[in-house]
């Protein structure tokens, strides 16, 4: 057989090849070659970029990994965030029987419970915890709520604080350039923004003003930034996300290897050495042979006029696994978060770890709490009363035994408000509905409560347990005395 003409068979029957599984099969999904970011860009980013640059990092995981997604979001909604009005009497001989005091007190619980606070500082915490800080303006406060614009973060700093200890926000208002291209939207984006905003870009403009940074007045501003120092807090757990995303890759390509099968067709030949087909029909056979198990992704066709051997390395399901469940797991250590919070798979230390989850994320709350009593205070204080918004450590995970503690110190004579807050009621929403039931419904003469020790005097002792609740000595006792 001519040379010429074997090589070219050869190379005929590679691109045919390459083509048939291109065709039915595609480019096979992979996770390194749909990233962003090389693991060098993040760590350079992490350790020496600029805010803005860790910023945009940390945005575009929050949006393309669910690692990511999933640590800050549990974050984000730990809380409740459900909270107090506390108001402060501040003449001696005013008292909460006072006209002035009632109708202030009723028009702030009536501003919490129209604000849907709960929802506003879940996107607060969304972005103080992807970008490092929220910045905001207030556009409108009234006694039937507030509005906030958004800032974007890369535009803002905060370096000051206000007297009583609120952040105040420097915002570039070169932001508004970039929109020169389009005059008409520009000058409606402007309008929304507070007369003090669009003054000082006017004069910016215009160069009567040396600095585009101008000082957000107290006022209008809303700042909160978290532990980090106004840099996103988890930028740490995203080169460990890579590495799992490099684990999973391996170990795909370590178990497709695994399962893939080679089917070898051997060009037949007589007793002396020739070889039945030519170098067409070999390429054509083995043409057909791809056609025909192109359904099936994990078998290769080889054709070939000599003998071939083929070595397969095995690995055990158990070291893959534990490879992947490793890197997972150094994701979740990393965040400083429990992975069993994301796939239980026991309670031993759960509960402490929430309880230190709750604690971080109450440095934030705090913040919200300072800022809306400021708030509150501003629309609704006078010389006779003003107000503390306290957000309490509640949450999704805690409820249950917050709500049971609060109920226990009620019934010692502390406060009926806390228990209906932390179950969701607003102070609002709780004196309304005592008013319907006892004035409106009448509840209060037609359903009598069953006898208990707080409602029966006389009745004294915990309420009985139930058999699951006693230690394995109470049940011991109680079988011998009945014997």
């Amino acid at each position: 057989m001519n040379f010429d003409v074997f090589k070219k068979s050869i190379d005929d029957m590679v691109k045919k090849n390459n083509d048939i599984y291109t065709t039915a099969f595609g480019n096979q999904y992979s996770l390194c070659s749909k990233r962003t970011y090389t693991e060098d860009e993040v760590k350079s980013i992490i350790e020496s970029g600029s805010l803005a640059a860790q910023q945009k990092l940390s945005r575009t995981f929050f949006n393309t990994n669910g690692f990511y997604k999933q640590i800050v979001l549990y974050y984000a909604t730990l809380l409740k965030y459900c909270g107090i009005l506390i108001p402060n009497l501040l003449d001696s001989k005013a008292s909460y029987e006072d006209r002035t005091v009632k109708q202030s007190y009723a028009a702030a619980s009536n501003f919490v419970s129209l604000s849907n606070l709960p929802n506003f500082l879940t996107v607060c915490a969304i972005k103080s915890l992807v970008d490092g800080a929220y910045y905001g303006i207030i556009k409108n406060a009234d006694k039937n709520g507030f509005s906030v614009i958004d800032l974007p973060a890369e535009y803002c700093a905060s370096n000051f604080c206000s007297a009583n200890g609120q952040e105040l926000i420097e915002f570039n208002v070169a932001y508004f350039n970039n929109f020169n291209n389009n005059e008409e939207l520009k000058k409606r984006i402007l309008s929304g923004f507070p007369k003090e905003i669009s003054s000082y870009y006017d004069k910016y403009y215009k160069g009567k003003v040396k600095t585009s940074w101008m000082l957000i007045p107290e006022d209008i501003g809303v700042c909160f930034t978290f532990v980090n120092n106004g840099h996103p807090f988890f930028l740490s757990t995203i080169p460990t996300i890579l590495q799992y995303d490099d684990t999973i890759e391996v170990e795909m390509s370590r178990a497709l290897d695994e399962i893939r099968k080679i089917i070898v067709q051997k060009i037949p030949h007589n007793s002396e050495g020739t070889f039945l087909l030519e170098p067409d029909e070999v390429t054509e056979l083995h043409r057909g042979a791809v056609g025909m198990m192109s359904k099936n992704k994990n078998t290769s066709i080889l054709t070939t006029y000599a003998d071939v051997d083929a070595i397969v390395s095995k690995t055990s399901n158990d070291s893959v696994n534990n490879n992947v469940a490793t890197m997972a797991q150094n994701i979740y250590n990393t965040s400083g978060v429990s992975s069993l919070l994301f796939g239980s798979t026991g309670s031993t230390t759960l509960d402490s770890s929430v309880k230190k989850d709750i604690s971080l994320m109450m440095y934030l709350a705090n913040s919200f709490s300072l800022f809306l009593t400021n708030l509150i205070n501003s629309l609704f204080s006078n010389k006779k009363v003003n107000y503390n918004y306290k957000i309490l450590p509640v949450g999704v995970w805690n409820e249950e035994k917050y709500i049971d503690s609060y109920l226990k110190m009620a019934n010692s004579g502390y406060s009926f408000i806390m228990p209906a807050i932390a179950s969701g009621l607003s102070q609002r929403d709780l004196l309304n509905i005592k008013d319907l039931e006892n004035k409106g419904l009448k509840l209060l003469e037609k359903l009598i409560p069953l006898s208990t020790s707080y409602t029966q005097s006389g009745t004294t002792g915990a309420p009985t347990k139930e058999q699951e609740e006693k230690a394995e000595t109470t049940i011991e006792t109680e079988i011998s005395r009945s014997n």
